[in-house]
């Protein structure tokens, strides 16, 4: 003894232990560790669990601390430990341990991590025993599932692959499922009242997971036994291999209880029962023609009524899942409905024709289609000119959302006066608010917004559900403003019109989506769980939406914008009554709507607007001029409400915008205009600078910028602005009044835009602006003494 803690052993003192520190060393085969290591070394034991055993059994290690007495998981000290299972993950670290008693009782408990342990499972991850060597079987390999972990060790000494839950018969929690997914299960139940029911829980249950399941009742088991005592009986290997591959043959003899009533089973033969997935392919194929879009999508067509319905919609799932228990009787897996699902897409996608999808409206050149959304069918409005019919069953194919409700079949002989009972829309305006909701059934045009503002209380959402309602009705006709681009390109894939109530601020993202909206574009992100797949949103829609104040302001989206104002309502109606009278009349409305349409599209080659007096919305232009023309009206009555609308938002982009304010100022102040570098004009423009104003440019770059923003408003108002190019090394701009054309004085001039106008509101060239390319226009007056000046 070197010290007073440590021991020596062995002839020559070659073993030490070092008492104080629970460590050893054999100097004479050079091995040593701690206490469990020299128990393995001479004992053999190797299992942690049995060596932990043979130190309490030996009086070398105290036992566990008796839990309080009201805990269920106190252990009778006149028990004797005879087992432990080791439950792993599957990386082989034990989770927890079933540890058999004798007399015949069984205990689970779980690491502490500090060497000792906790009598208890609550809340530690349930898995089936062995299961590395269950997840490293081959997938073909049948697994045999069985009640206890003395019949699991036994199947695995005879080379087969098996398993077990925790706690026996009747305890299998639906944790282990997930990991008998497509696997081929072989239930044998033991054979007492008590096993035939775990037997067909666990069946059940497997059966959720897709799992390939048989349940087998070894024949000639006595009571109470089990697969071992049928393998000490004389049972083989080669039995068990067999009876696996044979039918089910679980009707327990003496129950009174039903067989499980399916059991498919993945790459059966075509003789067998073919998995609930492949049968509920075989049922869509039977009564759908799948196809695919543009974007890839895919939809399904009924061949009864035509009705199509996008694959990957809640719709088509709950029309699968009613249709097959209608046909079948039974109730589909909801994994099986995702692997049918899958398949179908997969089939729709690669064998599946391309075609067109339409919401609500198709068609083109004059030959339109109003889709009546009627449940059961596909009826639609076919419109041309002079005459419109109702279609049992359209060329075009139309999809509809859960939200979008059906359109009352149109009647002829009705009036559209009756409208502007309900819709509280001034008399100098109709004819702008009728051309837009035709001009929204015709989805081969650039779709004008419609913005109608009015005080409170002035009927504003009354009048937009009114029209909404009448030409793409929907269970949510008013929304909120979208808080982002997304929002409302998410929005604007399952609306025909997206109407937005009660705005009061549009920020500039959602104004350039909306102008997106207007002229067809689409929104395009990453999809989710997905680092190579898109998500695309390829829309084009018509806009309406609500406020006190003007919500549109960016110059591009007011170009395309029409803005009504709603008067004051001097005698108040109740809404049930109106709305009850409006519905009645719903039928009628559009009927005269349609009426109008038909009449429109056949003056629509008739209605003529000079090269030079076009507005960039000459498609509606000329449309409301077809339009005013088939209600009883002139021509020129729609474009003298269309020439002031566009004067009023006019204003109103001018008034949004300091420096175009401050433009009109200085042209004011030097009517013969200034020619001067950018830096000059800014510092010059500082005197016109609008009070209070914070969104003044802070560099020569941003005056830029807003100058070429601001440029297409002040043409109309007859003031040009517009680089001139590089001199000296810098950029110089010219501002003045364009002298050889009237100006728009009044509504009934149409303002100086050449064709292609539409050039955006920025990266507008000096060519672009200059017929003569030479930097200057013969029609501006600069004085260029002016430039002296600053």
């Amino acid at each position: 003894m070197s010290k007073p803690t440590e021991f020596r052993f062995g002839a020559h003192g070659s073993l030490s232990v070092d008492l104080e520190k629970g460590v050893w060393h054999s100097h004479e085969d050079g091995r040593g560790g701690g206490v469990l290591d020299l128990i393995a070394w001479k004992t053999g034991i190797t299992s942690r669990a049995e060596q932990m055993g043979w130190l309490e059994q030996h009086g070398l290690k105290e036992k566990q601390p008796a839990p309080c007495p009201e805990s269920p998981d106190v252990l009778p000290a006149s028990r004797r430990m005879s087992a432990c299972y080791d439950y792993t993950d599957e990386d082989g670290h034990v989770l927890y341990q079933v540890v058999r008693f004798e007399p015949k009782d069984f205990r689970q408990r779980h690491p502490d991590g500090n060497g000792g342990w906790v009598w208890s499972v609550k809340g530690v991850r349930q898995v089936p025993f062995h299961l590395p060597q269950l997840l490293g079987a081959p997938w073909d390999t049948p697994v045999f599932v069985v009640e206890g972990e003395k019949d699991v060790l036994r199947l695995e000494s005879l080379g087969l692959v098996a398993t077990c839950n925790t706690g026996g018969a009747g305890k299998w929690p639906d944790a282990l499922n997930e990991f008998f997914v497509r696997r081929r299960v072989v239930i044998l139940a033991d054979n007492d009242e008590p096993g035939h029911k775990h037997a067909t829980k666990v069946c059940r249950a497997l059966s959720l997971a897709e799992a390939g399941v048989r349940v087998l009742c070894l024949p000639g088991l006595l009571p109470k036994g089990d697969v071992s005592d049928w393998l000490d009986a004389g049972g083989t290997v080669e039995q068990l291999l067999q009876m696996a591959d044979a039918p089910d043959n679980h009707q327990f003899e003496g129950d009174d209880q039903q067989p499980v009533e399916e059991h498919f089973e993945p790459g059966d033969d075509a003789d067998e029962k073919q998995s609930q997935a492949s049968l509920l392919v075989k049922f869509v194929e039977q009564r759908f023609e799948l196809f695919h879009d543009q974007n890839k999508d895919v939809f399904a067509k009924d061949r009864t009524t035509g009705e199509v319905r996008n694959l990957a919609a809640r719709q088509f799932r709950d029309a699968l899942v009613a249709g097959f228990y209608s046909d079948s009787g039974r109730a589909p897996r909801d994994q099986s409905v995702r692997e049918a699902l899958g398949t179908l897409a997969g089939l729709g996608r690669f064998h599946g024709d391309c075609q067109e999808v339409h919401l609500r409206t198709a068609g083109a050149a004059g030959d339109y289609f109003l889709d009546l959304a009627v449940p059961g069918s596909s009826r639609a409005v076919h419109i041309r000119p002079g005459k419109w019919e109702i279609a049992e069953s359209p060329e075009a194919m139309f999809v509809r959302p859960e939200s979008m409700q059906p359109i009352p079949a149109p009647a002829p002989g009705g009036s559209i006066e009756q409208l502007w009972h309900v819709a509280n829309i001034p008399r100098g305006s109709r004819l702008l608010a009728l051309a837009w909701l035709i001009e929204c059934l015709r989805p081969d045009t650039p779709y004008p917004v419609l913005e109608l503002l009015g005080e409170q209380g002035s009927a504003k959402s009354t009048t937009q559900t009114a029209l909404r309602q009448l030409i793409d009705p929907n269970s949510c006709p008013l929304r909120s403003a979208p808080k982002s681009s997304e929002d409302l390109f998410v929005s604007a894939g399952v609306c025909a019109v997206v109407s937005l109530e009660n705005v009061s601020h549009l920020p500039a993202a959602t104004q350039d989506a909306m102008c997106v909206l207007a002229t067809g574009g689409g929104f395009a992100k990453r999809k989710l769980y997905s680092d190579a797949d898109e998500s695309v949103i390829s829309v084009k829609r018509p806009v309406v939406l609500n406020g006190i104040s003007a919500a549109v302001t960016a110059q591009d989206l007011v170009d395309r914008t029409i803005t009504i104002e709603t008067p004051v309502i001097s005698e108040r109606l109740e809404v049930t009554d109106l709305w009850r009278e409006h519905e009645a009349e719903r039928p009628c409305l559009l009927g005269a709507l349609l009426d109008i349409f038909a009449k429109a599209l056949e003056l629509v080659p008739q209605m003529h607007i000079p090269a030079d007096e076009r507005p960039r919305l000459v498609e509606f232009a000329r449309l409301g001029m077809a339009v005013a023309a088939a209600a009883g009206h002139e021509p020129k009555d729609f474009l003298h409400e269309f020439n002031s609308s566009r004067q009023e938002s006019l204003a109103r982009t001018i008034d949004a915008s300091p420096v175009a304010a401050a433009v009109v100022e200085l042209v004011e102040a030097r009517p013969h205009g200034v020619t001067a570098p950018v830096k000059e004009i800014l510092r010059t423009l500082e005197q016109y600078r609008p009070t209070g104003c914070d969104s003044w440019p802070r560099s020569a770059k941003g005056l830029g910028d807003a100058l070429r923003r601001a440029a297409p408003a002040l043409r109309q108002i007859g003031i040009e602005c517009k680089p001139l190019g590089k001199s000296g090394g810098t950029v110089k701009w010219g501002i003045g009044r364009k002298l050889s054309k009237q100006c728009p004085a009044s509504p009934d001039v149409l303002p100086d835009d050449h064709p292609e106008q539409d050039i955006g509101t920025c990266r507008t060239s000096s060519r672009q602006l200059s017929p003569d390319n030479t930097g200057t226009s013969p029609d501006m007056v600069f004085d260029e003494s002016d430039a002296e000046a600053f």
